[in-house]
């Protein structure tokens, strides 16, 4: 029930950007692209994620097979929140180690958030 074939998804209410996201969906061989969303102060750093139906419509997917591809988008999302918190405790445990943060280090970075994944 839309009128366009383009969704975008904003997961920053999830305390994830569309980067890490992307990357997540990427492993499982998922193809989306990071994008902004309205609020973002910079497009380095986006909130969102767009997806698009037409790869999989061509295919010949329907109205049925969206409801497993919202169901891998999901559990995606988890597997993005759990690398995003491990990422986070790794942080805090390296500045408690007597290793101080640089001031672009007190956020996980995506460099560090694929290595978890990549763990």
């Amino acid at each position: 029930g839309t009128d366009n074939h383009l969704m975008l998804w904003n997961v920053r209410a999830l305390g994830l950007t569309g980067s890490k996201v992307e990357k997540v969906l990427e492993l499982a061989s998922m193809t989306t692209n990071k994008n902004s969303i309205p609020g973002d102060t910079s497009a380095l750093n986006p909130g969102g994620v767009r997806l698009g139906t037409p790869a999989l419509t061509t295919r010949g997917l329907d109205e049925n097979d969206f409801d497993q591809v919202a169901e891998f988008l999901h559990r995606g999302s988890q597997l993005a929140t759990q690398a995003q918190q491990i990422a986070e405790l790794e942080l805090k445990a390296h500045q408690e180690g007597g290793h101080e943060a640089s001031p672009q280090n007190k956020k996980v970075l995506l460099k560090d958030f694929v290595a978890v994944l990549e763990s």
